[in-house]
């Protein structure tokens, strides 16, 4: 096959995917009530297509798509509404027309029966518009490619034909990718995904590269400097040196020359490429109407298979989202959909019990919040259960119930998202609600989302996903501060040295460091950001060297991890208003970790900015060390969420007995433990700790679901400090006893 039809191949290929796609959203337009509009639509794209088809030699596509055409058309007296059995069969024809152009893999059907099925419903649609007047009386009868003796009762009971592959009546069965095709729109261009990652990579090469062209730029500069000094050194040579002094000012006024030509290049190059990052992000844009495309049809077939009668509303589909979130965002909505329609959604008979209206609803609704989009799922089914959810998740072995006990109803509904979790004791090929949703949420997290779930017994469920609008991709720099990982532009660092002794100075009795002709104010990154003492500097120690709004400084951290080309994420809250910290990023173990400001740093240093610590109204202290001890995964993570957002720095351990072994090599400032654990239990620790002669002096906070007095009595004999009752309150319980014990 020559190169040219196989481009020719590609492009026929994408427009049956595009025009198949049209189609299949009129139709659900027109199942649903008269519409001239998307009639017209669907005509208008099947004679496109039937065009395409013939002139690239697809003889069967050609045909099968007339017949198409002749099924729509006949309906034009009714405004182009049709019945149930019309749709299923162009559904199945639309499938089938991919699968034989190639545009979708799988077992090629039988063109003629599909053809059979459209005949007899186009008849069947003309008889019904002679019954209802619409039309001439002879409707039937001209109907192209009918007998007037054939009169099936109506479209329902024309036979449906078994072909394989030809109706995609499996839920999420895709006829097409919509989400990997961006729609074209006038004045828009084609361009492929793989492309698109390679402009993105790109751009963040060139701007690594720029930041490497300072650096260079300030090695010209001290040319020139050199320049300057061995001109006057010629000088005082004398006559004799008057023709070397000649060349040396050449020489320094064609450095000098370089320079200022390299700055302004640096400038232009600066400026083009932020327009460069601009336009390659607004490529990356593209509308959830990509994401939502095939939802309607899926969503009909869905509810048809299980019996129900769904309507879908969607609304927002014109919101922009980055092409890497509309990805992230495909399998989890999928998910809740699905999940929706098969547990969410009552049967109609169910809902008629309920005193509901017999179709129910299903809203897909996405709405911008800042930077961040909000795309809901929301029904108005059966609701959530949270002490059903709670009962499941113990009977699964998931969690014990002493923890399940001390959850609030709110925070029940969080169960769903444990890997394992099903409400249904049997597997179904639908859905379970829960299931996967595990999922969905490490996915969401992948790129700085969230999902959180509102829902009312009886009235219904809402999930809501919280994801960035874009991703910003950057090379940065991990390195390695006290107990964090933090991030640092690298167009924001110049080059990392290790101090040597002689090049370590004062400066008006602050830190600073010589580095060649320059010195540099030198600080220290930790205490900049409230997580260490300030030291002095000392021989060997690794400083890199940033710039930022004209100005140098250099800064002192432990170590430098790696560099990575990472997408950055906004900071949100709070942490938006600080600003040190211009993003955060996914390290490789699923944590975040912030992308610090490169320039700010540089104004910190200088004196010329607030510290991070000054602004959070605390010493530069290192964090208080406490140690979780609980052997529920869900109930640590809880209070390891609760305890960390206090900004403690937390060490984990699984019951008593790993919690003795750790303690013996891990200094901690005190320990948060559960009573009932196995091997050693919370009461037999804290006796252990208190008769240790050198950890007695460690404070012990039990966290309990039992809160008798007998039992509180029995943890202050044992030597506990403290004693928090789980429950709604354990925030500001244990706030309130680790604030008395350790300030």
């Amino acid at each position: 096959m020559s190169t040219s039809r196989e481009k020719l191949l590609a492009q026929f290929r994408e427009l049956v995917t595009e025009r198949l796609g049209k189609v299949s959203r009129a139709l659900m337009v027109l199942e649903a009530g008269p519409s001239m509009e998307s009639g017209r639509e669907t005509l208008r794209e099947l004679h496109g297509l039937k065009g395409e088809a013939r002139m690239m030699g697809f003889a069967e596509v050609n045909a099968l798509v007339h017949q198409m055409e002749e099924l729509v058309r006949t309906v034009e007296p009714l405004e182009f509404a049709l019945q149930a059995g019309s749709v299923d069969a162009l559904l199945a024809s639309g499938d089938a027309v991919s699968l034989l152009a190639g545009a979708t893999g799988g077992e090629k059907p039988d063109p003629q029966k599909l053809t059979a099925w459209l005949v007899q419903c186009t008849q069947a649609e003309a008889e019904r518009i002679a019954r209802e007047g619409k039309g001439p009386a002879s409707a039937a009868a001209s109907a192209p490619g009918l007998a007037p003796s054939a009169s099936p009762s109506g479209p329902t009971s024309a036979p449906k034909p078994s072909l394989p592959g030809a109706r995609a009546s499996a839920p999420g069965a895709e006829v097409a990718k919509p989400a990997d095709k961006a729609p074209r729109v006038d004045g828009s261009i084609r361009i492929t995904h793989k492309s698109l990652e390679v402009l993105t990579s790109t751009v963040a090469g060139l701007g690594h590269r720029t930041s490497r062209r300072v650096a260079s730029a300030q090695a010209r500069a001290h040319l020139a400097w050199e320049l300057r000094q061995l001109h006057r050194l010629a000088e005082d040579l004398g006559p004799q040196a008057a023709e070397l002094a000649a060349r040396l000012n050449r020489a320094k006024e064609q450095a000098s020359e370089l320079t200022r030509l390299n700055s302004v290049l640096d400038g232009e190059d600066s400026k083009d490429l932020q327009v460069l990052q601009g336009e390659v992000q607004n490529l990356r844009m593209v509308p959830l109407s990509v994401l939502f495309e095939s939802y309607p049809r899926m969503v009909r077939e869905l509810s048809k298979d299980l019996g129900k009668d769904v309507e879908l509303t969607i609304q927002g589909e014109n919101e922009q989202v980055d092409r890497s979130v509309l990805e992230v965002l495909s399998d989890p909505l999928l998910h809740l959909v699905r999940n929706a329609i098969d547990h969410g959604l009552e049967a109609p008979d169910e809902r008629a019990a309920k005193k509901k209206a017999p179709k129910g609803r299903l809203v897909l609704r996405a709405q911008r919040e800042g930077d961040r989009l909000v795309l809901s799922v929301e029904d108005d089914g059966q609701g959530m259960d949270a002490a059903q959810l709670k009962a499941v998740a113990v009977k699964k072995g998931l969690v014990d119930q002493a923890t399940v006990d001390g959850l609030s109803d709110q925070a029940a509904l969080d169960l769903v998202f444990l890997p394992g979790f099903t409400s249904k004791d049997a597997v179904s090929d639908v859905s379970g609600r829960g299931v996967g949703l595990d999922v969905v949420r490490s996915k969401l997290l992948g790129v700085g989302g969230e999902v959180t779930i509102d829902t009312r017994l009886g009235g219904g469920s809402a999930f809501r996903l919280r994801v960035p609008i874009s991703l910003a991709l950057a090379p940065v720099l991990f390195v390695q501060v006290a107990d964090e990982r933090v991030c640092l532009p690298a167009s924001g660092v110049a080059r990392a040295v290790h101090l040597e002794a002689e090049a370590i100075r004062e400066v008006a009795g602050k830190p600073a460091v010589a580095l060649g002709d320059e010195v540099l104010p030198l600080g220290r990154l930790a205490p900049l950001l409230g997580l260490g003492p300030e030291t002095p500097p000392k021989e060997g120690e690794l400083a890199l060297v940033l710039h930022g709004r004209g100005q140098t400084a250099a800064v002192l951290v432990d170590r430098v991890l790696e560099e990575r080309v990472q997408a950055i994420l906004p900071v949100r809250m709070i942490l938006s208003s600080l600003p040190h910290l211009s993003g955060a990023t996914q390290m490789a173990d699923g944590a975040l970790a912030l992308v610090l400001s490169a320039a700010h740093l540089v104004g910190a240093v200088q004196g010329r900015e607030r510290r991070l610590d000054a602004m959070l109204g605390r010493s530069s202290e290192r964090k208080k060390r406490l140690m979780v001890v609980d052997d529920s995964p869900l109930t640590r993570e809880l209070l390891v969420s609760l305890l960390e957002s206090a900004g403690y720095f937390i060490i984990q351990a699984a019951d008593g007995a790993e919690a003795l072994e750790r303690l013996q090599t891990e200094p901690v400032d005190c320990v948060v433990t559960d009573l009932e654990m196995p091997r050693v239990d919370g009461l037999e620790l804290t006796r252990r700790v208190k008769a240790h002669p050198t950890l007695r002096s460690l404070p012990v906070v039990i966290v309990t679901t039992r809160g008798s007095d007998a039992d509180r009595r029995r943890g202050m004999e044992a030597g506990a400090d403290g004693y928090v009752a789980k429950g709604d309150l354990v925030r500001k319980d244990l706030a309130d006893v680790l604030t008395r014990l350790l300030g």
